[in-house]
C-alpha cells in the first residue's frame, strides 16, 4: 500500500503522495501571536483542505498520515482543533514537538545525518546541525515569517530588528560544512532567483543561495513594496506567499549574516520526506 503524508502548517497544508507534493496556503497560524488561539475562518480553510487531499488519497488507496506543528502546538485551542480533524477527516492529528519537527526535517534533506539544516516556518524555525544522524545542536523558536510579519505590521526595519533579536537566540549553532535550507521562504527565494514562471521542484532542489543572492533579492521585495506589486514581479508565487515573502529573505539575511555562511542550499526534500521517512522506520 502506498502512503501519503500531510502536513498541517502554520501557513500551509502540504501533501507527499506517490511522489508529488501539493501545498495550499491557508495561513491556520494567521492572527495566533496576537491572540494565542487559532481563528474560526483559518481552521475552517485548514480543515476543507485537509479533508480534500484526504479524499484524494484515499481514492489512490494510500495509507494516510498526518502531523501539525508550531501553529497547533501552541494554540490555546488546539484540542478543538484536533477534534474538528478527527470528526471531519477521520484522522488522528499527531502534532509534533519543535525538536521533533528539526529531526524529521534533517533526516528529510540529509538522511545520512551529516549537515546543518534551518526549516523556515510561518510559525517557528528550527535549526538542527547532525552527525551520523545524531543532533550535536538542535533549537526550535517561535520566530516563524506569519508571526514575524504581524508583529512588525509589515514594516521591514522592524522586521529585520526583530529577525535579528530572534536569531540570536540560538546562540551557537556548532554549524556543519553542508547548510540546508528547507521550507517555502527558501524554496520561492530559489525560484525567484531562477527566474521560473512555473514553479519546478526538479529545477529548485540544489539550488544555492548566496549572500549575494539574498541581499538581490530582499532590495528587489522591498523596492515593490506591496504584495500585489511584488505578485506582479514574481507570478509564480502564491498570493500568500507574497504576503510573508519580504520577512522570509530579511529574516534569510539576517540568519546568514549571524552564521557567518556565504551562503545556503535550497531542498525540496523536506519534513514531509523525513516524517515518512520515519514512519518507514517504524517510528
Amino acid at each position: 500500500m502506498s502512503i501519503a503524508v500531510i502536513d498541517v502548517g502554520s501557513g500551509s497544508v502540504r501533501m507527499l503522495l506517490g511522489g508529488k507534493k501539493t501545498t495550499i496556503m491557508t495561513k491556520l497560524g494567521e492572527g495566533l501571536n496576537a491572540s494565542g488561539r487559532l481563528g474560526e475562518e483559518p481552521v475552517r480553510r485548514t480543515v476543507s483542505v485537509m479533508k480534500n487531499f484526504v479524499s484524494e488519497a484515499k481514492e489512490a488507496g494510500a495509507e494516510i498520515y498526518v502531523f501539525a506543528t508550531e501553529a497547533v502546538r501552541a494554540a490555546e485551542n488546539s484540542a478543538d482543533f484536533i477534534c474538528a480533524v478527527r470528526r471531519e477527516c477521520g484522522l488522528d492529528l499527531d502534532v509534533i514537538s519543535g525538536n521533533e519537527e528539526a529531526e524529521i526535517a534533517l533526516l528529510g534533506a540529509a538522511p545520512s545525518g551529516d549537515a546543518t539544516v534551518v526549516d523556515i516556518g510561518s510559525a517557528s524555525v528550527e535549526i538542527i546541525s547532525g552527525v551520523g544522524g545524531k543532533p550535536v545542536y538542535l533549537l526550535s523558536l517561535p520566530i516563524g515569517m506569519v508571526r514575524l510579519t504581524e508583529q512588525a505590521d509589515g514594516n521591514p526595519e522592524l522586521i529585520r530588528a526583530y529577525a535579528a533579536s530572534g536569531i540570536a537566540k540560538y546562540g551557537d549553532v556548532k554549524l556543519r560544512e553542508n547548510l540546508i535550507g528547507v521550507g517555502g521562504t527558501f524554496t520561492s527565494l530559489a525560484a525567484m532567483k531562477l527566474g521560473l514562471d512555473v514553479y519546478d521542484p526538479e529545477k529548485v532542489q540544489g539550488t544555492h543561495l548566496t549572500v549575494g543572492d539574498v541581499a538581490a533579492l530582499t532590495e528587489s521585495l522591498l523596492e515593490a513594496g506591496s504584495p500585489e506589486k511584488i505578485k506582479e514581479k514574481y507570478p509564480l508565487l502564491p498570493d500568500v506567499r507574497c504576503e510573508l515573502i519580504t520577512a522570509g529573505a530579511l529574516f534569510v539575511s539576517e540568519l546568514l549574516s549571524y552564521l557567518g555562511a556565504d551562503g545556503i542550499t535550497v531542498s525540496e526534500s523536506d519534513n514531509l520526506d523525513g516524517y515518512l521517512r520515519y514512519k518507514e522506520n517504524g517510528g
